[in-house]
């Protein structure tokens, strides 16, 4: 699918419980213009679970985003999510399932670039296994530690393959683990969006 398809396919506007989901306008990749070369991601630039879909879709055709939120977080009055829907040439869409496993099994832990005066923080990453839906899923376990005081805050994302495309919904660091889940739980209708002919509108109405 083409960018502006696939953003058709992201969340809708108007989701259950109030949730509500803003679809980011639609960039072609000019024609002629293929993915990034095949070569591996490295752990530079590893920060959250997202970065590391990021990382591993780098040879997508064609991508479509979306911002969510909805509830209430203490730390940010709403509750933050994010969505991204990728689709490849071929086998494309589980290669790159795969090359997310590898990368995670290169990086397993990243210290983060930090000014001489900073205290250390340190990513750790692990894949954990992913929801019953589409063909494959799997769930990139993101968490960063600070040195000095040791607390960990996790940032994951979800990413399941349909077909030849991939669906990733990813959360944030400041969230609780209730509030994460609470992003991660709308992932079964970001996978019906991109099962149906007939997805629910992206756009809200005027």
């Amino acid at each position: 699918m083409s960018a502006a398809e696939l953003r058709t396919h992201l969340l809708p506007a108007v989701m259950p419980g109030g949730w509500t989901s803003v679809a980011e306008p639609a960039k072609e990749r000019p024609k002629g213009t293929p993915g990034a070369a095949a070569t591996p991601p490295t752990c530079a630039g590893l920060l959250d679970g997202q970065s590391v879909a990021d990382a591993g879709t780098a040879a997508s055709a064609a991508s479509a985003a979306a911002v969510f939120s909805g509830g209430h977080s203490a730390g940010n009055g709403v509750i933050p999510g994010s969505e991204m829907l990728y689709s490849f040439p071929g086998d494309g869409a589980h290669q790159a399932l795969q090359d997310m496993r590898d990368l995670v099994g290169r990086c397993r832990s990243v210290d983060l670039p930090r000014a001489s005066w900073e205290p250390a923080v340190a990513a750790g990453f692990a894949v954990a296994e992913g929801p019953r839906l589409g063909d494959e899923s799997l769930v990139i376990q993101a968490s960063v530690t600070m040195g000095t005081t040791g607390d960990a805050q996790r940032a994951d994302a979800t990413v399941v393959r349909v077909g030849s495309s991939l669906v990733v919904i990813s959360s944030v660091l400041s969230l609780t683990q209730p509030e994460a889940d609470a992003v991660m739980s709308f992932m079964p209708l970001a996978v019906a969006q991109i099962q149906s002919n007939h997805p629910e509108p992206v756009d809200a109405a005027l």
